[in-house]
């Protein structure tokens, strides 16, 4: 159907421009100040973040490559949803360009900290204090409605679940980094929605 066609082009787009952002970011932070290694984080949260990068990783791969291998997943979405899906994508691509930018050399993969860290509290991170992981959910959560598969949604909220976990070791790094500065930026700024009383 053309206008599936369509729509995985619009999906493609989204996705390359996705990950073009955050390798372009995280490539430039690990040649400038190395890679941090994920060996503070506990093992159940690096496999099940691994079970479910590979989980979307295959859902993708299908979308592109053999379409019918999902058709059992999905959804009789109308197209103006799907629509309204592409806008949400779109807005995310930006929204990441915008969070890594103003993240700079701070980009890491883990919860820990770089030894030569700088406190961002600009930006998206005026709004709230891990953007980076609203963002995921936003961008693949736009997906679902572009591809209305709910295969995407079914990894993405365990990830999601399991991010929002680790954010409470990343949170206690940046604490034990920045001590008084952080604890003034944490009491104004809430962790996923923003706080609205300050």
């Amino acid at each position: 159907m053309a206008e599936d066609v369509l729509f995985r082009r619009i999906a493609g787009a989204v996705v390359v421009s996705l990950f073009a952002v955050s390798l372009y970011y995280r490539h430039r932070a690990d040649k400038v100040g190395g890679r941090v290694t994920r060996d503070d984080e506990p093992m159940p949260i690096r496999l099940g973040l691994s079970v479910a990068g590979l989980m979307g990783f295959v859902g993708l791969l299908l979308y592109f490559i053999w379409p019918p291998a999902l058709d059992w997943t999905l959804l009789p979405l109308p197209t103006q949803l799907r629509w309204t899906g592409v806008a949400i994508a779109t807005l995310s691509v930006a929204s990441a360009w915008w969070v890594f930018r103003t993240l700079g050399l701070n980009v890491t993969r883990t919860s820990k900290t770089r030894d030569n860290a700088t406190l961002v509290t600009t930006g998206p991170y005026r709004i709230v204090r891990h953007p980076f992981y609203v963002n995921v959910a936003l961008a693949f959560g736009a997906l679902s409605l572009v591809t209305r598969s709910w295969w995407f949604i079914a990894w993405i909220v365990p990830a999601l679940i399991l991010l929002a976990m680790r954010t409470r070791k990343e949170e206690a790094n940046l604490e034990a980094c920045f001590g008084d500065a952080w604890r003034a930026y944490a009491a104004r700024t809430g962790r996923f929605v923003p706080r609205l009383a300050r």
